[in-house]
Order: structure tokens, then C-alpha cells, then sequence
């Protein structure tokens, strides 16, 4: 993972795998299968003496599926043999003095065509949202309103057992892997005031996923990719809440499910000519039920096939047009015969402009579609009396036209600097919709119409050599997000829920090879987003994050790191305003309230140690 990171006019997007986004770096030209790893721990599993070389590609090259990202890096591994082991341990200090240790070990085996890889990981780790707080509430009945201070704290254990095994079969390769990982969460949270309480949570569950892929290369430059992926998830949500005189418990268990086929072709028609196509089929599945809840079951299934064309015109122009088809449907349990299927295409241009080896333009023009949230669904489809949503259409997922254009210069040796613009414009929003009736107003998840949004998003990576920091590179970035969407309570228009206006990062870092170490540091403006229901506006904040880090070898194969985290001490805010009658178009402002939350720094200290 350093080697990725120090990659000059490189900036690493994990992706999120759990819901199928690739990340923007290839191993041998793929992408790993596993959907529970995340690729930064991934790429932090292969040792540095497997590593033959790390390709940048910007804008696309013969035979690399970029899958819409604009760059990405191409980590190329040594075929020789290899054994390698290494061990972490680090442990967490917190501004009270408590440690919360941790402990990793991953061993690595590569012999001929066989490769062995195992690891194991056990992490504590604190909730960075809790800590010392103030709410304070204002009712439209004053003998309702209250100040009140409380503090809380909680703690994350997560264990993990990964296998992997790969070897040739059949003139391809086939590998395996599995992973699982048991996790609890634990938190108290105390309330001061004329009620003194206490909220006490007690979390648990486990992941499992267990994957199988076969490659195998083809006659004439084709070569086939087949792929099996199963996950399941288990939660146990435990949670209690006491006051001098009461107390509630409630307990909620979840389990889901992901079944995945995926097979691929690939063809090499011409020397800059690739065409791709394939098939996929997933079933997701959710089941929950609860003290406090109604028990709710959701599967949603997915087909899809793709067919795509990369064309190399020559060393400045790359073009790529394809098309995916997909196929969904949703079921519930509360009325299987309800369960819809939509078929949605999904086009795709790109093209890429190199005038010169400093310059690129990069244009790109898709149809995406979003995942429904399932809870969303089964709450929506749940509702016992059907006539309520009997004049309201069915929900459908969300379809977004992209529109992006980046263009990118390279300066001296590392510099880079990006300015990109995207527009999106948004079909069937998924949010919060009302329901009204003659005598109440429902909240549900709903199609609310159309929106618009667009962003810029500039980077720049400055080598500071000729600042008497040698080997040392400040990254600077920024996004500026803007939309418009009709609220389907008061329709006035409104911002998207849950966007963020403004996003900013500085980091520096600086390599001294003749300290044997490394130093930086990272300042980000933490978050703001608003969201709308049909009773009530919320806004939430936090402000900005501050993090340093220092790394020394006091030997060739053990790595010392201190990390200061949340510098500055992260407040964060909530704010609600709530409406009588439960709807903000007709209703009062019946209540205001606010609340912070400032969390405390904390310190970790690591030790790597290659074996």
C-alpha cells in the first residue's frame, strides 16, 4: 500500500466493494474478487519484495477494464517463488488513558504455479462519534424543553481469518478464497439532567464469504473469466435504556445474504481493438425482525449483460463505447405477488485526448442506475393498508445520466494538477414522500421526480524539493457540489438529502532516507449534509479532522509508526426541527433541537515486522 501511495500523480480510491464499486487499482490487470476485503488491506497484504513494478494508467490501455475510473494503477507481481511473513502489533491510546490493543499476522506462500496466502487480524478500536455533549431542546410547550449534558464512549472488536489459495488447472488458474469475521460493539451513553439515564448497547455478528474464480486464456487472444461468490452477515442489535424510575429493552437480529454468477470474454479482435462481454446474476436477501419492529424480509435479483469495445486509435486517442442491460426485480414478504422487474439499459462513452505527454482531456458520458435500499422497499411495500400508496407508483430504482469532463497537465517530476467537472442529471430520486389521507400524513420511501447536480473537483500534487523539503509532496483537493430537486412535502425546491456542498483535504508527506523515516500530515473540513422527512429537516456536521503521522526502520524489515488522530478534537453537530401534525407543509415549528459533541484525540502506535 506505501508503494501505491507514493505513486506521483496517483490518488487511491478504495472503491466500495460490498456494493460492487471498483476501487482504482489492478493486481496482474484484475481486480480482487473477494467482496469483505478492502483493497487498501488487500494491497497491504503483498509484500514489497513481490512487487516487480506498478503501472499508472490514465485514460485506458489494451487488455485494462478501467470500469470508469479515470487512472488507475496497475500493481504487476514478481513470478517467482516467494515466502513471506510479517507481524503487527499496535495498540490505541486514548485521551483517558485507556488502550485498546490490536494484533495482525499474514503469511504468504508462492511455489510454481501454487500460491498460499493466510491472515489474521484482531482490532479494537473506539468510536469516534461519542464523547462529552450538550443537547439542548425548545417545545412549543415550555415545560417540554430541556437542557440536558451527557457523555458516552464505545468500543469495536473485530477478529478475521482469511484464506486464499490459487494454482493453475486446466491451462488457467483457479483460486479460493474465504474469509470470516466475527465482530461485537459495545457503548454507554449518560445522560445528565432532571432525568439522569443511562443507554447501554450491545452489538454482534459475523460475515462469511467464501469465492471461486476461474481464468483461463483462449485461442486467438480471447481469454475467459468465470466467477462464484457467496456472503452472509448475522447481527444481533441488543440495546437498553434506564432512568431512575424505568427501563426499556429492545432487541433486533438481521441476517443477509449475497449469491454471485459472473462469467466474462475477452478479445483481443485487433492489436488496439479489445471487445468484452458478459453475464452476471445476483441475489441479495435481508431478513430482520425485532422487539420494537414488524419482521420484514427483501430479496432483490439482478441479471446483467455487458458488451464493450476499447479502441486504441494511436498513442494520443483511446475510445471506449459498450453497453450493459440489466434486469431487477424486488420481493418482500409482505406481498410476494407485489414484487416488480424492470429491465434498464446502461450505455457508456469515453474517450481520451493525449495532445501532448503533459496533457489529457478525458470525456465521459453514462447511464447508471442505484440500488434500492431494501429497507426503504419493504417499508414501502409493507404498508397494511394498500390503499394508501394506491394512487402513488410502484418504487423504482433511481436513473442518472453522467456527463464528465477532466482535464489533467504533468509538471516537472511528480506535480499534477486536475480540474474536472460532472454533471448528473437524476430520474425517479429515491427519498422521503408523504402519504396524505383525510385524517393523517404517512412517511414513506418514494420516487419524488427529477433533480439535477453538478460538481468540480480540482487536485493538485506539488513536489516541494525546490522548498528546501526534498522528496516531499503536498496534495491538495477540493469538490464543490451543487443540485436541485422539488420536495415532495412543500414542493419548494431543495438540495439532494445528504449532500455534502463543500470537501476539502490538504496532505504533505516527506520521505528522509538518511533518517531511515517518513513524516506527514492531513487536514480535511469534515462533513455538512442536510436531509428532508415529511415531519421534520435535520442537518448534521463535523468539523474538521486532523491526523500526523511519523514512520521509522530502525532495521531493514521493521517499520515503527506513530499516528496522532483527531488533532483538533472533532465537534460535531446535530439539529432537528421537528413540525406539528406531522407535515412541514401545513405544520408549526413544535420543536427545536440541537446538539454537540466533541470527541477526544488519540494516539497509535504500530510495529511492523517483516519475518
Amino acid at each position: 500500500m506505501d508503494m501505491v501511495s507514493h505513486l506521483p500523480g496517483f490518488i487511491f480510491d478504495g472503491g466500495n466493494p460490498a456494493r460492487g464499486v471498483a476501487g482504482n487499482v489492478l493486481i496482474n490487470s484484475k481486480r480482487p474478487a473477494a467482496k469483505t476485503d478492502s483493497l487498501g488491506d488487500v494491497l497491504g497484504r503483498i509484500p514489497a519484495d513481490g512487487v516487480e513494478r506498478i503501472d499508472v494508467i490514465n485514460g485506458g490501455a489494451s487488455g485494462i477494464d478501467m470500469q470508469g475510473q479515470a487512472t488507475v494503477a496497475n500493481v504487476i507481481l514478481k513470478p517467482m517463488d516467494l515466502v513471506a511473513m510479517n507481524a503487527i502489533v499496535s495498540s490505541t491510546m486514548m485521551a483517558s488513558g485507556s488502550l485498546l490493543p490490536s494484533l495482525e499476522g499474514d503469511y504468504s506462500l508462492s511455489r510454481g504455479d501454487r500460491k498460499v496466502a493466510i491472515f489474521f487480524g484482531w482490532r479494537r478500536s473506539p468510536d469516534n462519534g461519542l464523547g462529552q455533549g450538550h443537547r439542548s431542546s425548545r417545545n412549543v410547550d415550555p415545560s417540554q424543553s430541556a437542557e440536558v449534558d451527557f457523555s458516552g464512549a464505545g468500543v469495536s472488536d473485530n477478529k478475521t481469518l482469511k484464506f486464499n489459495y490459487a494454482q493453475d488447472l486446466l491451462d488457467g488458474q483457479l483460486a479460493w478464497s474465504s474469509t470470516f469475521a466475527p465482530w461485537s460493539y459495545q457503548s454507554q451513553i449518560r445522560n445528565e439532567g432532571a432525568s439522569p439515564s443511562l443507554n447501554i448497547n450491545d452489538n454482534a455478528g459475523r460475515n462469511l464469504e467464501h469465492g471461486l474464480s476461474y481464468t483461463h486464456d483462449l485461442a486467438r487472444g480471447a481469454s475467459m473469466d468465470l466467477r462464484a461468490l457467496y456472503r452472509s452477515a448475522e447481527a444481533s442489535t441488543d440495546s437498553a435504556n434506564g432512568t431512575g424510575s424505568s427501563a426499556t429493552h429492545s432487541l433486533s437480529l438481521t441476517s443477509a445474504s449475497e449469491q454471485v454468477l459472473a462469467g466474462a470474454l475477452n478479445w483481443q479482435a485487433l492489436d488496439s481493438v479489445v471487445i468484452r462481454g458478459g453475464l452476471e446474476r445476483t441475489v441479495n436477501a435481508n431478513d430482520s425482525s425485532g422487539t420494537n419492529q414488524s419482521s420484514a424480509w427483501v430479496q432483490e435479483s439482478r441479471a446483467q449483460g455487458q458488451l464493450s469495445s476499447e479502441w486504441q486509435v494511436d498513442r494520443g486517442v483511446s475510445a471506449e463505447a459498450g453497453v450493459r442491460l440489466e434486469h431487477a426485480s424486488l420481493n418482500t414478504s409482505a406481498s410476494q405477488v407485489e414484487g416488480k422487474a424492470y429491465v434498464m439499459p446502461k450505455p457508456r462513452l469515453r474517450l481520451v485526448l493525449s495532445p501532448s505527454p503533459a496533457l489529457q482531456l478525458r470525456l465521459r458520458m453514462e447511464r447508471e442506475t442505484s440500488q434500492i435500499n431494501l429497507w426503504d422497499s419493504a417499508a414501502y411495500f409493507g404498508i397494511v393498508d394498500k390503499t394508501l400508496r394506491a394512487t402513488y407508483p410502484d418504487l423504482v430504482p433511481a436513473k442518472t445520466w453522467l456527463c464528465e469532463g477532466a482535464l489533467e497537465y504533468r509538471f516537472w517530476s511528480r506535480g499534477v494538477a486536475t480540474l474536472s467537472y460532472t454533471q448528473l442529471h437524476i430520474s425517479d430520486v429515491i427519498d422521503r414522500m408523504p402519504i396524505r389521507t383525510a385524517n393523517a400524513t404517512y412517511d414513506a420511501a418514494g420516487n419524488i421526480g427529477e433533480a439535477s447536480a453538478d460538481s468540480v473537483t480540482g487536485m493538485l500534487n506539488l513536489p516541494t524539493d525546490s522548498w528546501a523539503l526534498p522528496q516531499g509532496l503536498l496534495k491538495l483537493s477540493t469538490t464543490w457540489r451543487s443540485s436541485t430537486v422539488t420536495d415532495p412535502t412543500t414542493l419548494a425546491p431543495r438540495r439532494l438529502s445528504g449532500e455534502q456542498p463543500l470537501a476539502w483535504r490538504v496532505e504533505f508527506s516527506q520521505d528522509l532516507p538518511l533518517q531511515r523515516s517518513a513524516w506527514g500530515f492531513s487536514v480535511d473540513n469534515g462533513w455538512s449534509n442536510e436531509s428532508w422527512q415529511v415531519a421534520e429537516h435535520d442537518s448534521s456536521s463535523g468539523s474538521a479532522w486532523a491526523r500526523a503521522f511519523v514512520n521509522f526502520r530502525p532495521a531493514a524489515k521493521t517499520l515503527l509508526t506513530l499516528e496522532l488522530n483527531n488533532l483538533a478534537g472533532r465537534v460535531i453537530s446535530n439539529d432537528r426541527t421537528h413540525y406539528a401534525g406531522g407535515d412541514r407543509l401545513v405544520g408549526m415549528i413544535d420543536l427545536i433541537e440541537h446538539s454537540t459533541v466533541r470527541t477526544q484525540p488519540f494516539a497509535m502506535l504500530r510495529l511492523r515486522r517483516d519475518l
